[in-house]
């Protein structure tokens, strides 16, 4: 099964996107903290992350930052309330598989994550 991680400082959306990946059948984890989220990702190792780019202390864009488009990295996700296609770019440069933007539409979403998560998608 694989591990999905939602870093989302509003709890209630990431409750509900937890709730409604895991009825899909992914194994998820929620982290409302972007400096805890650091951690929980080297712990956890999960195959993706859902990241937003707007959050308190250590953002989207920090974490992106430090995870990119290494090897290691799992996959990222944006779930964001940006929308410009200057910043959506800038996201996909730093490492970012594909961008989305609040309200998210579920289905498109897990769709989405499905093709990524496939064997090779991402190499």
């Amino acid at each position: 099964m694989k591990k999905i991680m939602i870093v989302d400082d509003e709890y209630v959306f990431a409750k509900n996107l937890k709730e409604y990946l895991d009825r899909v059948g992914f194994s998820v984890s929620i982290c409302t903290d972007g400096a805890q989220a650091l951690d929980l990702i080297k712990e956890e190792k999960p195959d993706l992350i859902t990241l937003d780019m707007r959050m308190p202390g250590i953002n989207g864009y920090d974490i992106l930052d430090q995870l990119g488009d290494k090897p290691e990295s799992p996959i990222i996700v944006v779930i964001s309330g940006i929308d410009t296609d200057e910043t959506e770019r800038r996201l996909l440069k730093m490492g970012a598989k594909a961008v989305f933007h609040k309200p998210v539409n579920l289905t498109e979403l897990v769709l989405s994550l499905k093709v990524l998560l496939l064997p090779g998608v991402d190499e």
